[in-house]
């Protein structure tokens, strides 16, 4: 991240300054509910974010603390296990080495949490304030897979993490050191380490691996191998849980090339037996279960599985008994009401697909589970009942948010995200969730905002602001059922015309591309295919001429112009590799970004000469999504999938901003310029939105001065 600092030398003077699945339909006028979230603030460089819902992966608990711990939009989240909607967000102020964590892990008796990332591990204690975190593993490649890579010994302290490129590590936090594992009889790092599992209480090491379970007895250090001579579905071992008490070990393989799970497998370790279960019936079209994590209730001889979302298996929750292994429970959402187990439904909150950890309280019985979503609290009260409680959705709804408007009337920011549309203070950064599960298809979102009217265009969908409801624009345009791909939505002037580009990136799915021209006052639509095969065609962006009756059209091909009295095409140019992303209007000038070199280009509509923009070769990838001018600065906004570029009009300059300079990602896709507080909203294809200080590097910073330190002349 960028930092600002400064040093002014005036006798004795030192200074120093340095400073954040699933699309549902609406077939109806729908009340919708607006549920208000803040967001962690992160104001120590040129960028702050605002981002999406983490998918808690990471979750930890201290019963003895009352604390939940899992990761928050930008770092590392204590949340109240008995009121789920106090939580406190820390970032890299208490020295994170990353703001994207993959795992956490708990020390309950030493009050440490061990926090992983894609490189890296830190120790935090959490009983010590002020926080500070520490690496003890750093810059090696630790965990490719989202899984349980660090394991905490509670005998003897010693914290087992698996990487990727090294192997197995051993650290002991009484000592502040390594342990020599040269002793162990481990295996290489080439066998493609991905989980680990300890229990001093049988003197076993489980070490999951893409070539089976590999068993280290740490009493006599002999070793074994479990694979599918031994009974595994498949050798890939993601998932391993131990429960010396049921006298099992529960395991889950995958098989890498068509990315089916295994089911759930069993060690009996009386007699040294696997066996398989999945609890679908054997049905011939449904895959056992993806098993993303396990937890194990030995007093209540209860296993609860949590499993993502897939579209061929069961996922959400499921429910098994750990004595004899039958099913008892599955969650509503995701399970297939046809055959197997009877499905448990929650209050108030149905269960979703469960995309992160889930983990047992020890002292109350309950299970906390994260979600894409929020993490829910659930007791399970057999046969097919629980009491759920749910935490807030904290951030946007989702981490794909390219597309953002500014309201002048209500202040607001809205951002339209994959799933949803969110509105933003841009002062407290408070969200409200306007609309939920209805997003855009293929993986981009766009957004149109009519001020007068009061509606705001989000995909596929329209949002009365006044009346705080929704609607499917399959209802009032049927036609649009056949472009399933909006790639771009604008308003005239006088708000009364939409225009609707389309394309035919829709995720393997049948769907059309063309230009939708559609009156709001009188309901005519015209459809514009320019003669193309739509199945092939893609309007990526369309844009007024401010000064005649003139739409430029930008295609995968061309650069139309389009007569809209007459609706007909006045002339097109381009060609084969033209790929046309952005279109702006700067200084009488159609500026646009194509694909190929020079990526950005410039068409006077009086002469219709081209011309190339000078800058062009600094620019290192192609993909121009947004070109983005604020007159008032004289400064032209380039986004690109390789950062952002900030050029000069007068000076001639460009400055380059990438992930070092703070920005949350590399694809930044469309933006806002608010002029209340000279900062730049950005979205982003997958990092949320970024909000960009542009005086940032020209900023004076603040002052402080020792006065003790001066010496009088």
């Amino acid at each position: 991240m960028k930092r600002k600092s400064n040093f002014l030398l005036l006798l004795v003077l030192f200074i120093a300054t340095s400073f954040l699945a699933g699309i549902a339909d609406t077939n109806a006028l729908t009340n919708n509910p607006i549920e208000v979230v803040s967001t962690l603030n992160n104001d120590s460089d040129a960028f702050e974010h605002i981002i999406g819902a983490v998918g808690h992966t990471a979750l930890a608990i201290s019963e003895e603390d009352n604390l939940i711990f899992t990761q928050a939009p930008e770092g590392l989240a204590f949340i109240q296990r008995d009121d789920l909607s106090n939580q406190t967000y820390y970032s890299d102020e208490i020295g994170l080495s990353d703001v994207s964590i993959n795992k956490i892990a708990i020390d309950k008796e030493l009050k440490l949490l061990y926090i992983g990332y894609l490189t890296g591990v830190d120790v935090l204690n959490y009983s010590e304030m002020p926080l500070q975190a520490h690496p003890i593993i750093s810059s090696i490649l630790v965990n490719m897979v989202i899984t349980d890579f660090i394991k905490v010994d509670p005998v003897t302290h010693y914290v087992w993490i698996t990487t990727q490129s090294d192997g197995v590590f051993v650290y002991d936090p009484i000592s502040g050191i390594f342990v020599d594992t040269s002793g162990y009889n481990l295996p290489s790092p080439s066998v493609g380490i991905v989980t680990v599992e300890v229990n001093s209480t049988i003197n076993k090491v489980y070490l999951g691996t893409e070539q089976g379970v590999f068993v280290l007895d740490t009493l006599t250090n002999t070793s074994s191998w479990l694979t599918t001579n031994e009974g595994l579905p498949y050798n890939y071992t993601k998932v391993i849980k131990s429960c010396p008490e049921a006298d099992k070990i529960f395991m889950s393989t995958f098989n890498i090339a068509t990315e089916r799970c295994g089911g759930l497998s069993v060690l009996f370790l009386s007699n040294d037996t696997i066996k398989n279960y999945n609890w679908t019936d054997n049905t011939p079209d449904i895959n056992p279960r993806v098993i993303f994590d396990i937890t194990l209730d030995p007093i209540r001889e209860l296993g609860y599985i949590a499993s993502p979302y897939s579209p061929s298996a069961e996922y959400g929750l499921l429910i098994f008994n750990t004595t004899d292994m039958t099913g008892i429970a599955k969650s509503d959402v995701g399970g297939s009401p046809s055959f197997g187990l009877p499905r448990i439904s929650g209050s108030p909150d149905d269960f979703e697909g469960v995309l992160g950890s889930i983990e047992l309280d020890e002292e109350t019985r309950d299970v906390f589970v994260g979600s894409v979503r929020r993490i829910q609290k659930i007791y399970f009260l057999p046969p097919i009942t629980a009491t759920t409680e749910s935490s807030p959705l904290r951030g946007l709804q989702q981490e794909a948010a390219t597309d953002v408007n500014y309201d002048p009337i209500d202040d607001k920011f809205y951002v339209s995200t994959l799933l949803g549309l969110d509105r933003v203070d841009p002062y407290t950064h408070e969200i409200e969730y306007l609309i939920s599960g209805a997003g855009a298809s293929g993986g981009d979102t766009s957004g149109e905002l009519l001020v007068n009217a009061r509606l705001f265009y989000h995909n596929r969908e329209v949002y009365d602001i006044a009346a705080g409801t929704w609607s499917s624009m399959n209802i009032i345009l049927p036609e649009i059922t056949e472009y399933n791909y909006i790639k771009d939505i604008l308003s005239s002037e006088n708000e009364t015309i939409l225009y609707y580009a389309t394309g035919t990136e829709h995720l393997g799915l049948d769907a059309n591309g063309s230009l939708l021209i559609f009156n709001r006052d009188t309901n005519f639509l015209h459809i514009e295919d320019f003669g193309f095969n739509k199945s092939e065609l893609h309007v990526n962006r369309v844009l007024e001429d401010p000064n005649r009756d003139v739409l430029y059209v930008a295609t995968n091909e061309n650069l139309i112009l389009f007569n809209l009295t007459t609706l007909t095409e006045i002339k097109r140019f381009g060609g084969d590799l033209w790929d046309i992303r952005s279109l702006e209007w700067i200084n009488e000038r159609l500026w646009f970004g194509v694909e190929q070199y020079p990526n950005i280009r410039i068409f006077d509509p009086v002469t219709e000469f081209f011309s190339n923009f000078g800058l062009s070769s600094q620019i290192l990838y192609p993909s121009i999504n947004d070109i983005y001018y604020i007159e008032e600065r004289k400064e032209i906004l380039i986004l690109a999938n390789s950062g952002l570029y900030v050029y000069n009009y007068t000076s001639g300059k460009m400055k380059y901003e990438t992930e070092n300079e703070g920005l949350s990602t590399l694809f930044v896709m469309r933006m806002y310029y608010f002029t209340n507080t000279g900062d730049a909203w950005i979205g982003t294809k997958d990092g949320g939105i970024n909000i960009y200080d542009l005086d940032f590097d020209d900023r004076v910073p603040d002052i402080q001065l020792n006065i003790e330190n001066f010496v009088q002349l």
